[in-house]
Formats: structure tokens, C-alpha cells, sequence
């Protein structure tokens, strides 16, 4: 799949339907002659039957062949036109099959270090934004340029033939239009990685202005107004950095084509006496005036456009290539293995770690044991550490320095499938799936083993019973309005939704990462209570900087500083009256 992105967009085109790319750019050669040497024969030879039929010395059935042949020629035109657009239909289809799933697939395989990190977020999305189009238009731009030097030659062998030295005047003018429109378009495509920014914050901000999961919040508190103001704001910026260099180009190179437009509007003026003098037939002359203000239209508009997308395509292939270099976490397309390992402990023994790119140690000398069967807690303030430690458990991020030991096994040299299906997470912001209720539960477990009637039991076990009950279709009832006849639900649903997959999940470790933090204190403590109860006997670790689950735990973990500070039951850290303790006696009041 990796070839799909290291190729540039004529071998990626080639490569997704070679023969309907060989046929498009046979068609684009052809169709670049017909509106330039053969319609100005053919407007000759008729304009010059026509002239001698008018002058009474051949007969009028003579202008049949020549009109036909014009008519011929015209038609031509347009039909190898159409069949040019199919043909890039075609392959934009076969691209559709073939770049977007190695794009997803490369996508779906990159460390979790680029995902988190701003600039190479930038260049992901750059790239997958549309790159079926991104290679359409390049391969497209490439074979308009070939078509445009097919039929600018064609007209200079044209005016050669009658008038050399025209040729040579309009070509000295059009040459530095293509240097101009090179330039042009690697200023564009910089101007719009430039403006990638402001477009990420512009789409982030539309979707809080229109998406549906924030229509109460924006009736409820009337945000919409500050909102589309920062909206328009970032928009602004990024459409005025774009247009600067736009327009300066745009004025530029149309400047340049008018030039030449001008120069050859002159030429045929010139042209005029050697048709007064007999040298130059008429219809030869109003063929060559066609197809030379043909050919300058074709150099205003298309050479500029075409040259720019070319210079678009470079740079779209540079950040695709590099995209395609970056590292890949070994196993991430692995299903998780259909049993999991059996375990006693999870160990860290002086775990350090910071995030790629920082010099801060987000965890600093962490050691702790989790022992199986057991319920943990990790507590502390915003940005202690506890969530990082997951990712570390998970694999997201293997540059740790220390050691993480299952029963002796490091864990960097579990492999990926064997991890996958040892821990089982609801992050904070768990995923809700546009699909029926049955597939949104099934996630949890990959093998599919006895799935209808072990998800029938996570249903009751996660309290969903009434919930499917309500739904029109049950279980089969897509959840959210993407698909039809899908219903909402609400977020309290939606979290059972995510226990029931966690439920459904082999894996013998579960934790949740603050998945209730939207919720109210008391609420959250609710949702912790029925989770604890479902998951007694498992290894469990809930993570929050709320302590209304606290007393549920075996032993609660503090986290402070990158450290474990304090650890212990409830009770002992109460008595300690240290950390623990002023952070409980200040969270007091909002569970009374």
C-alpha cells in the first residue's frame, strides 16, 4: 500500500487504471489538434470553396464537402471531449478503490506521537483531506500542459508555414508565462499550508456552530454570536493569506496573456496585406486568426492553471511522501488476540517520560504494582500524569524510560495483538458510533466469539434493557440521524453504551479515563458505583481528579508532579492527612 503513496500523480494514475489513462491522454493529444490545425483547414477550404462559388466559377454542390468536413470536425471536438470526461471519471473511481484506503490504512498505522503532535497533524491533514482529488487534478494539469504544447505547436507550424516570422514573435511573449505560472502555483499551494491553521480552527468552530450535539448548549447559553465572530476571524485570516498571493499571481499572468493577446492581434493585423496582396488565401487567414486567438485563450487560462496545478501537484506529492515516511507503530493493524494472557501484576519500576518534542518529564520515577483482581484508583490534578500512564499501559507511546513489567514481561515486548486485548479503556471522550446499537457494542470484542448472546448479557449487565426497549428497531436501531431510521440517545445512554463494550471485552484490565467528566460530581459517582459492582473480581483502574469513586478502591494511587506521591486506601490517606486528604476535604462539599 506504502507504493500508492510514494509515486508521483502520472504513475499513481497509470498505476490505478492504466488503460483508461493511456486513452485520456491519447484523446487530450488528439483533441488539442482538432480545434487548431484541422478547424483551420477546414475553416479555410470552406471560406475559400465558398468565395469561388460566390464568384460564379464553380458550382454551389462543391461546398458540400468542405461544409461537411467543418461540421465533421466540429463534432469531433465535442465528442472526444465527452469521452475525455468519462475517461477522467474513471479514474478518479479507480483512484477512489485504490489511494484513499492506502492513504486510511497509512493513516490508521501511525505512531500516536503524530497524532498528538500539532505540525505533523497539519501535514495528516493536508493530505487525507482529498487526496483522490489532489492526484486528479495534477495527472489532469499534466496532460492539459501536453495538450496545450501539442496545440500551440500545431499552430506555430500553421503560422510557420505562412508567416515565419509571427511564429516566433508570439513565442518570445509566452515563454516567461510559464516560468510566471511554475511560480505561481508553488506559491499557492504554500499559501494554503500556511493557512492549514486557520482552516483547522474555522472547522472546528463551524462545527460548534452547526453540529447537532451542541444545539441545546447553543440555545441554552447563545454562544452562536461569539462563535461565528472567532469564526469569521480565523476564516479571515486564512482566506486573506491565501488571496494576497493569489491575486498578485492572478494579475500577473493574465497581465501576461493580454500582452500576448495584443502582440497577436498585431500580427494579424499585419497579416491583412499579404491577403490584399494575393500571398495568403482568406479562408487561410481566418483560419489562422481563429486558431491563434484560440491558441492565446488557451495560454491566458489553461497554460497558467495548468502550470500552477502541476507546481501543486509537486508540492501535494512532497507532503504525501512524507506523509508515507512517517514511523508506524509495529502491530497497529493487528486484531487483538481472541484470548488474552492470564497475569498476576503490572509493574513500572522508575518510569520516565515526556512528550515527543518536549523537554518537561510529564512522569519522573514512577513505580507502582497493580496486582490482578483488584480495583485501583489514580487521582491528582489536571496534568499529573494519570492519563499518560494509560498510554503508556496501552502502547500508545513506547519512548518510556524505566521499565513496565507484566509478570517479568517487558511491555514493549508483548506483541501488539496480545496488548490490544489485555486492556480494555473508555477514555474521557469514548467514541459514539453512527451504527446500529448491536455493532456500537459488538466493537468490544473483535473475535466475534458467541457475540449475540454475550452482547444480550452486557445489555443487562450495563442497564440498557430499557433503553433498547425505546428503540424502534432494538438492538438493530442505528444510533444518531447518519443512517436512516436512526434515533438519538442520551448521553447517560451513551455512556452505558460504552460500559456495555467495555463489558463485552475480554480483557482482563479495564480502566476508565474520566468518561463521566462531564457529568455532575454525584453523577459520576453513581456511574463509578454500577461500574465497580459489574467489574468485581476484574482488574480495574479508574482515573479521575475527582474523588467521589475513591472509596470503591483497594488502594488509591495519588499522582503529583510526575510521581506517585501518596498511595493507599481511602482510610490510611485520610489519616495521613497529606495530599489525599486536602484534596478530598475540598471536593467534600459537592457530594453532600
Amino acid at each position: 500500500m506504502l507504493l500508492w503513496l510514494r509515486q508521483n500523480v502520472i504513475k499513481t494514475a497509470f498505476r490505478a487504471s492504466p488503460v483508461s489513462a493511456a486513452l485520456f491522454v491519447l484523446l487530450s493529444v488528439v483533441s488539442a489538434v482538432i480545434p487548431t490545425v484541422l478547424t483551420a483547414l477546414a475553416t479555410a477550404n470552406f471560406v475559400d470553396t465558398a468565395a469561388v462559388i460566390l464568384g460564379g466559377t464553380r458550382p454551389r454542390g462543391d461546398i458540400t464537402a468542405p461544409l461537411v468536413f467543418l461540421l465533421l470536425t466540429m463534432g469531433a471536438q465535442y465528442t472526444v471531449g465527452a469521452v475525455v470526461s468519462l475517461l477522467r471519471a474513471r479514474i478518479g473511481m479507480r483512484l477512489q478503490n485504490t489511494l484513499r484506503p492506502a492513504v486510511v490504512t497509512k493513516h490508521a498505522a501511525l505512531d500516536f506521537k503524530h497524532i498528538e503532535n500539532a505540525e505533523s497533524w497539519e501535514l495528516i491533514s493536508r493530505v487525507s483531506a482529498n487526496p483522490v482529488a489532489s492526484v486528479l487534478e495534477g495527472f489532469g494539469a499534466y496532460v492539459m500542459f501536453a495538450q496545450l504544447l501539442v496545440g500551440v505547436v500545431s499552430v506555430l507550424i500553421l503560422i510557420v508555414s505562412q508567416v515565419w516570422w509571427a511564429a516566433f514573435v508570439i513565442l518570445a511573449f509566452s515563454v516567461p508565462l510559464f516560468w510566471l505560472s511554475v511560480k505561481a502555483g508553488k506559491k499557492n499551494y504554500q499559501a494554503g499550508r500556511d493557512a492549514e491553521k486557520f482552516n483547522r480552527r474555522t472547522w472546528y468552530l463551524d462545527w460548534l456552530l452547526v453540529g447537532r450535539e451542541n444545539i441545546e448548549e447553543r440555545a441554552l447559553f447563545g454562544y452562536g454570536e461569539d462563535v461565528a465572530r472567532r469564526w469569521e476571524e480565523q476564516y479571515e485570516a486564512g482566506r486573506i493569506l491565501q488571496l494576497r498571493v493569489r491575486a498578485r499571481y492572478f494579475f500577473i499572468t493574465k497581465g501576461g496573456s493580454l500582452i500576448i493577446a495584443l502582440i497577436s492581434l498585431l500580427v494579424m493585423l499585419i497579416l491583412i496585406q499579404p491577403v490584399v496582396g494575393g500571398v495568403l488565401s482568406a479562408g487561410m487567414f481566418m483560419g489562422i486568426v481563429g486558431a491563434v486567438f484560440g491558441m492565446v485563450n488557451q495560454i491566458g487560462w489553461n497554460l497558467s492553471y495548468s502550470l500552477e496545478n502541476i507546481s501543486k501537484a509537486g508540492e501535494f506529492v512532497k507532503d504525501l511522501r512524507t506523509f508515507a515516511g512517517l514511523s508506524e507503530a509495529p502491530g497497529a493493524s493487528d486484531l487483538p488476540d481472541p484470548e488474552p494472557m492470564e497475569f498476576s501484576a503490572i509493574t513500572f519500576r522508575s518510569v520516565r517520560f515526556k512528550y515527543p518534542g518536549t523537554d518537561v518529564y510529564v512522569l519522573d520515577g514512577v513505580s507502582f504494582t497493580l496486582e490482578r483482581g483488584k480495583h485501583y484508583a489514580f487521582v491528582g490534578k489536571n496534568g499529573a500524569g494519570k492519563t499518560t500512564v494509560t498510554k503508556l499501559l496501552t502502547g500508545l507511546y513506547p519512548e518510556y524510560e524505566g521499565e513496565i513489567l507484566i509478570d517479568g514481561r517487558e511491555l514493549r515486548s508483548i506483541q501488539p495483538g496480545a496488548l490490544k486485548a489485555f486492556f480494555s479503556v473508555i477514555y474521557q471522550d469514548y467514541a459514539k458510533y453512527a451504527i446500529p446499537l448491536r455493532d456500537n457494542i459488538a466493537l468490544g470484542d473483535a473475535s466475534g466469539a458467541d457475540t449475540d448472546a454475550r452482547i444480550q448479557g452486557a445489555v443487562a449487565q450495563a442497564g440498557l434493557e430499557g433503553t433498547v426497549s425505546e428503540l424502534k428497531d432494538g438492538l438493530a436501531t442505528p444510533l444518531g440521524k447518519i443512517l436512516e431510521g436512526g434515533q438519538d440517545i442520551s448521553g447517560g445512554q451513551w455512556q452505558r453504551v460504552a460500559i456495555a463494550r467495555s463489558l463485552l471485552s475480554r480483557a482482563p484490565v479495564k480502566i476508565l479515563d474520566e468518561p463521566t467528566a462531564s457529568l455532575d460530581p454525584v453523577s459520576e459517582s453513581r456511574i463509578y458505583e454500577e461500574f465497580e459492582k459489574l467489574m468485581r473480581g476484574k482488574t480495574t483502574v479508574f482515573i479521575s481528579h475527582r474523588l467521589g469513586s475513591t472509596k470503591l478502591a483497594d488502594e488509591i494511587l495519588v499522582f503529583s508532579e510526575g510521581v506517585v506521591a501518596e498511595r493507599g486506601p481511602h482510610r490510611e490517606l485520610m489519616e495521613r492527612s497529606g495530599l489525599y486528604t486536602e484534596m478530598f476535604e475540598s471536593q467534600r462539599g459537592w457530594y453532600q
